[in-house]
């Protein structure tokens, strides 16, 4: 099954712009050498899978983004763009993003701020601190109301083909935990069984007294092949899986049940035949929402870690910037030489490349701008 994300997300209103801010933030991008925007839109896994860890509770999550960046790196399916990761697992974005400034800052700060809220609204276990997706009792199917009709919808042609052919064997382990369930006496649970057997083609028809065909039209059986083809109509589809509903719902006790004639037989057959069916449309439903999930958070990770290095970078050019002042220059001559100032302003170059110093850029860039400002002092003072 291949699954297609629409580009709903990025399509974004002007009114979510904020333009003042839009404003300064184009101008910290015009003072970015191409060459320094360029690594500054490159970070690693690691970066990514950092983040991850620290925001992410749910393990499930955490392996899933992990698997699908891997994934990535190993196909070049180009799934995020605008970002893209490459075969060395370095996550980028398109040039023709990060050179227009309009669209690198809401893709940062309008698309990329949904990433805690986004993170947030996923409901968690209190107990393991895993989502719904990931919980370990997902195996177990719940009312899925509406939602096969969606998923049913968005499905070729193929898919829809592929999810009604149903193995024989699969159905009759159905069966027997229906039977199992509800304890049929062993006369009525030899009826079920019977009109299964007929069903799949085993068992002549015609040697069934009550045996009612109509409740079989829509169903084809390929004896040799051992599996059934049922009818693709959504009419149909929705009359199996509403009789399976109320077993998923509660509205069926564990209570002694019979079928006293082949035709109540067949009905329990046709029950079991939606439970099937159900409980694989709930699997793809789940399989579906957890990509997408997957798939987001992945997005909005990769954005809030490019536009952190983008920030780290700006911020270097911004002191860079400042050190090349002309009133400090005029102020510094001819101490421009000064060893203290020259210290800072080389430990400071040092700084930035620190990996340690890029967890908070902030605290150690002030630090270090008050170092020079005394330095500066120092120097002018001496001279």
């Amino acid at each position: 099954m291949v699954m297609e994300f629409s580009d709903s997300m990025l399509t974004l209103d002007k009114q979510q712009i904020d333009n003042l801010q839009l404003k300064k933030f184009a101008q910290r991008h015009s003072m970015l050498k191409e060459h320094d925007l360029s690594i500054a839109m490159m970070v690693t896994s690691r970066e990514v899978f950092n983040t991850l860890s620290q925001l992410v509770p749910c393990v499930g999550c955490r392996r899933s983004v992990e698997r699908l960046f891997t994934q990535l790196v190993e196909s070049g399916n180009p799934a995020l763009d605008p970002l893209s990761i490459g075969a060395k697992g370095i996550l980028t974005l398109s040039h023709s993003c990060m050179s227009d400034a309009a669209k690198l800052y809401t893709l940062f700060y309008v698309c990329g701020a949904k990433l805690s809220g986004m993170i947030e609204a996923i409901p968690k276990s209190k107990k393991n601190k895993r989502c719904q997706l990931h919980s370990l009792d997902t195996h177990k199917p719940k009312p899925l109301g509406g939602n096969w009709m969606d998923i049913w919808e968005v499905m070729s042609q193929e898919c829809r083909d592929e999810v009604v052919l149903i193995d024989s064997n699969f159905l009759l382990e159905t069966l027997e935990n229906y039977l199992r369930k509800h304890r049929f006496c062993t006369d009525c649970k030899n009826k079920v069984l019977r009109a299964y057997n007929i069903l799949i083609g085993d068992l002549d028809c015609s040697t069934e007294k009550g045996y009612c065909a109509a409740l079989y039209e829509g169903l084809r059986c390929c004896p040799h092949e051992r599996h059934i083809h049922v009818c693709c109509e959504t009419d149909f589809i929705a009359h199996l899986l509403g009789r399976a509903e109320p077993e998923f719902a509660g509205g069926y006790e564990r209570r002694e049940r019979h079928a006293k004639t082949i035709d109540i037989a067949q009905e329990e057959v046709l029950t079991c035949l939606g439970i099937h069916l159900y409980e694989r449309l709930h699997r793809i439903w789940q399989k579906l929402r957890a990509e997408e999930q997957t798939w987001q958070m992945l997005f909005y990770l990769g954005v809030d870690a490019l536009r952190k290095s983008f920030e780290i970078i700006s911020v270097r050019e911004d002191k860079m910037t400042y050190l090349r002042r002309p009133d400090l220059s005029t102020d510094l001559t001819p101490a421009s030489a000064h060893p203290a100032v020259a210290k800072v302003a080389d430990a400071y170059a040092k700084a930035v490349d620190c990996q340690d110093n890029l967890k908070s850029p902030c605290s150690w860039l002030q630090n270090l701008a008050e170092s020079l400002e005394i330095s500066r002092g120092a120097a002018v003072s001496g001279f």
